[in-house]
């Protein structure tokens, strides 16, 4: 299928099966706006010419049930797939890509929780991948807190005596403890040390 692209010099694929858009959840098929949303961004700010990216929905059904009984609905009006058979999917789909394009890069995006940090886990080592939601934003939430130690005139190695309250614990802000977590260790503290640093709270509260 995916010889279907006419393009044959692809450089990026954003990638979403709409299982977590945004703050809007399951979109299913209807999340494709996205990627392409996503690799706009690559196109007008990072140089990447138009026919060199590729927005992907990987189609697997929506748990949304005002979207499964919508006529016009485009996508599979069908429960998620789940388990083994929607990482063979996936699987599929990276092979698949990785054979006609061996160095394309795929940016995982708006994965819901339960699937993210396994896919990204799976991947990060074999195939040129990242998350955004996990790796993107917990990147530029670091770079923003050291701005802040350096703008209240404290060391950026001073991250570790900070108390970092994050809300939610969805893929983006367990990203961000974990990238957090990464740097305070960098700088000299323990795993422990650091991951008593963080507080997560959600709607009902601290976690």
């Amino acid at each position: 299928m995916v010889y279907n692209w006419p393009h044959k010099d692809v450089h990026v694929i954003c990638v979403t099966d709409g299982s977590r858009i945004l703050g809007l959840g399951d979109l299913g098929a209807n999340g494709m706006g996205i990627p392409i949303g996503k690799l706009s961004l690559y196109c007008a700010a990072g140089g990447i010419a138009p026919h060199r990216v590729l927005p992907v929905v990987l189609d697997v059904g929506t748990d949304n049930l005002e979207l499964r009984n919508d006529p016009l609905y485009l996508g599979l009006q069908q429960p998620r797939l789940v388990g083994k058979p929607y990482f063979e999917l996936v699987e599929e789909f990276m092979q698949a890509v990785r054979h006609r394009w061996p160095n394309v890069l795929v940016q995982f995006e708006d994965f819901s929780s339960d699937k993210a940090q396994d896919l990204l886990n799976k991947y990060r080592d074999t195939h040129l991948s990242f998350n955004d939601d996990i790796q993107g934003t917990g990147a530029t939430t670091l770079a923003g807190l050291m701005s802040a130690l350096r703008a209240k005139g404290d060391p950026v190695d001073a991250l570790g005596e900070q108390r970092i309250v994050i809300a939610g614990a969805g893929s983006a802000g367990i990203g961000v403890a974990q990238v957090l977590q990464q740097a305070m260790v960098e700088q000299g503290k323990t795993e422990e040390e650091a991951r008593s640093t963080f507080f997560i709270v959600d709607q009902k509260g601290l976690l």
